[in-house]
């Protein structure tokens, strides 16, 4: 009889969960009777299948720092049965909360399954998450965000337009004074959902300000002229 059920994002796009652990851990799940199921990103999938990310929920998600787990999917009204980080974990450490102790050597064909995954890493889904216990509505994300990708809805921060954002700028994650803004991908806490400050940034806000500023002028300037060619 199988132990229950268990989903495990390798994060293809980006390479930053070790094949190897995702391997030993994966066949390690499905000796002891669980039944595995590996996503190349969990991030691609939320914005792209969303519907399939019910299923996903009711299943024990080892994946990055649960805060990032957590908030990707509350962001679809989603919470999952429990979230390992194989992340940061050692192998040792997430078979520890299956109550998993000894890892026989992975079968070739496991690997060979895995290699044939990776080689299909979908869109590098680059987006905020918002940590909705931290997050005070203040929307200053909003505010400095030059590609849409936040909206206000009834006073509350949204991100409405998340294929918007520009790869790799996490500058909005720097604004926000709650540290409620999480980019799974980043390479350093607290923005990539630790819990720990590893990087502690000085931003001028005002610059940010007139940065963005600009910006929706220029695009105002924009929409005008083609009104007037019209």
């Amino acid at each position: 009889m199988g132990k229950g059920k268990v989903t495990i994002c390798i994060c293809a796009s980006r390479s930053i969960i070790d094949k190897d652990k995702v391997v030993e851990v994966l066949h390690a799940l499905s000796e002891a009777g669980y039944t595995v199921a590996v996503e190349a990103d969990l991030c691609d999938k939320a914005i792209t299948s969303s519907s399939d990310m019910k299923e996903i929920a009711s299943t024990t998600v080892v994946a990055c720092y649960p805060r990032a787990v957590y908030a990707l999917f509350d962001r679809l009204q989603l919470k999952p049965v429990e979230v390992v980080d194989i992340r940061n974990g050692g192998k040792d450490d997430v078979l520890s909360c299956f109550d998993l102790t000894n890892s026989p050597e992975p079968e070739a064909f496991v690997a060979a399954d895995i290699d044939a995954l990776l080689q299909n890493t979908g869109e590098d889904a680059w987006y905020p998450l918002l940590d909705r216990e931290r997050c005070s509505g203040c929307g200053k994300c909003y505010d400095f965000c030059l590609f849409g990708v936040y909206s206000m809805e009834d006073g509350e921060v949204k991100v409405s337009q998340p294929t918007n954002c520009k790869i790799n700028c996490p500058a909005c994650a720097r604004t926000c004074p709650g540290k409620a803004i999480i980019f799974p991908k980043y390479p350093k806490s607290p923005i990539n959902g630790g819990l720990t400050d590893e990087e502690t940034v000085a931003v001028n806000q005002n610059l940010l300000y007139n940065d963005a500023l600009r910006y929706r002028l220029n695009q105002r300037k924009a929409g005008a002229s083609l009104l007037k060619k019209n």
